[in-house]
Order: C-alpha cells, then structure tokens, then sequence
C-alpha cells in the first residue's frame, strides 16, 4: 500500500477519460471550451498501462470519469483489460447515462462492476437547464437498462444548489427508495467555473440534513464506501443516503485518492493548482519501474489539506477536465 507524506494511504484512483461530454452541467463545463490537443490525450494503451502501474502501488478502487466516458472510443476494451489486472477491488464509472441505455449491457460483459449517476433533478426542465439540453428520459430508460443488466449498486449523486433544485431532494429520495439505489448529496464545490457562484449556490450539508429528516428518519450506520461518503440508512425502506461535505465538514485528513485526467496530468487535491505530467513519462519511456517512481514521488506531495477558501487561486480547468 502507498502512502503519502502524512500516512494517508492511497488506494483509489480517478480516471478522466476524456473532457469531452454530451451535456454542459452548471458547475461542471468552463464556460470556455478549454480543450486539449488531440495528440495530447492518452491513447487506451496508454491508459491500461498507468492504471496497471497504480495497481502494483497497491490502488484497488479505479473510477472511470469525463467529461462523459461513454463518449471514448474504446471504453469496453479498456474496461476489459483494467478489470483483469490482478489487485482490482472496485472497478466503477461516473456517467450521466444519456448513452447507457445501449451500453449497459456491453460494459457489464467487459468487467466494470458499478456506476454512480449525475442526476440533479426529476424534473424534466429544471434538468435540460442544468445540463445545457440533456434529455431525462434518455437518462431514466439508461438507470432501467444498468439495473437490469447488473451494474450495481447505482449511486445518484446529486449536487445540491440553493435557490436550484432544493425542491428535488425529496422527491430524489422517493426515487431512489422505488429503484433501490443508493443516494449521495454533494455541496457545491469551487471548482472551475463553479468558483464564481459559490455563495449563491453552496448549499451546506447541515441544512441538507434538516430538509431530509421532515421527511425521513436518518439513523447511522456503519457502512462505507472508498469515497468521502458519510452514510446513514434511511429507517424503514432498506437503502443509504450518502452525505459529502467538501465545504463545510471537509475529510482531507483522510483522503485517499489522486485523479489522473485525460492528457496524462495526476492531480492530488481537487483545491490545489499542482498537477505532475505523468504522459511525459508514459511517451518517453517504455520502463514501468521510471513510471512507477514518477508516481510515487508525485504522490509524496499531496497536500494535507484544500484550499477552497481561497477561491481566487484554484484553477479553471473545471471538473470536466479533471474527472467528476
């Protein structure tokens, strides 16, 4: 097992496929397109080996992310590589399921276990303003066919904007109590062009928790995840609904992951600007033990803490680009 500086293990990674995606989420897309070269993006060879390589430093738990990773080419090839490397635990993917519907079946035949969903709203027009367009039913049939062809637990992860889709929390719940799946609300975050709403729009989970137990009975529980996720049941319908507290309660003391995004870039924090090229050394070098040693040395300067309350600083690359 790999530790950093501060004797946090590490054991999950995030990995940004592509910055590409079908929708343009709120929080999420910059509000300029801020692509990479093409030549820059990793290629699925690429990206099988470094995930290789994260594996013999001990990370279990990989996470496909975007953009959308359904829009990459190659996704079930890569699936079925990665989940075939020996160390594996959890092999999941974070999608917006407007193109799961025909993939569902296709990537659970590959090897990927699990998939957690952006979903911000039930209701279809509070929806299409949220994503810039994206069509709810697409991604309703898509959580139907991902159920039926087994990719589950399901986890909807629901960012929770004031004055946006408070209103939808409940009905979030309902939703999730009829499908059986699992539910995580997430503050906002100042990440990319979220920066500049963060006041308008931070919703904290303290309030989050108020609104839900009107409703709801929360009782703890034991269970966890490999994220940042403090889960309660809810009491008498048999599934968890999952609290992550960036802002207002943060976990940095017992953060366990690192993100690698689309052109090879490994970042430590979502709050700091640094980043390591990892696809220099991938392209230069066919030797595992050079690429081995870059990761480690990076993972040495993981800070101990964000810096979300100095917004200012953070980068606009925006959560697209470093993997949601």
């Amino acid at each position: 097992m790999t530790k950093d500086q501060f004797g946090r293990s590490i054991k999950y990674c995030r990995v940004s496929l592509t910055e590409r995606c079908n929708m343009r989420c709120v929080y999420c897309s910059p509000e300029k397109k801020l692509r990479n070269p093409r030549e820059d993006i990793l290629t699925i060879d690429e990206f099988c080996r470094v995930i290789r390589v994260f594996t013999r430093l001990g990370i279990s738990h990989i996470r496909l992310t975007g953009g959308e990773p359904l829009v990459r080419q190659g996704l079930p090839r890569l699936i079925h590589e990665v989940a075939r490397f020996p160390g594996i635990d959890d092999l999941s993917m974070t999608t917006n399921m407007l193109l799961m519907e025909d993939a569902a079946k296709t990537l659970k035949e590959a090897g990927l276990q699990r998939l957690n969903v952006s979903l911000d709203s039930l209701d279809p027009e509070r929806f299409s303003k949220i994503t810039g367009g994206g069509d709810l039913s697409k991604v309703l049939r898509g959580i139907d066919a991902a159920l039926e062809a087994g990719l589950t637990p399901i986890k909807i992860n629901m960012v929770v904007m004031k004055d946006i889709n408070i209103g939808d929390i409940i009905p979030m719940i309902r939703f999730c109590i009829e499908k059986k799946l699992f539910m995580r609300m997430i503050e906002y975050m100042p990440v990319g062009v979220a920066q500049k709403e963060l006041k308008e729009k931070h919703f904290p989970i303290s309030e989050i928790k108020k609104l839900v137990a009107k409703e709801f009975t929360l009782q703890e529980t034991t269970t966890r995840g490999p994220g940042p996720a403090k889960y309660h049941q809810i009491a008498g319908h048999g599934i968890c609904i999952g609290f992550i507290a960036a802002i207002s309660q943060h976990f940095c003391e017992s953060c366990n992951r690192v993100r690698l995004t689309s052109n090879g870039m490994l970042h430590l924090c979502l709050g700091h600007e640094n980043q390591f090229n990892l696809r220099e050394v991938i392209r230069s070098t066919k030797d595992d033990s050079v690429l081995k040693e870059a990761i480690l040395s990076a993972i040495q300067k993981k800070p101990l803490g964000h810096k979300f309350a100095e917004h200012d600083s953070l980068m606009m690359i925006g959560m697209a680009g470093l993997g949601g």
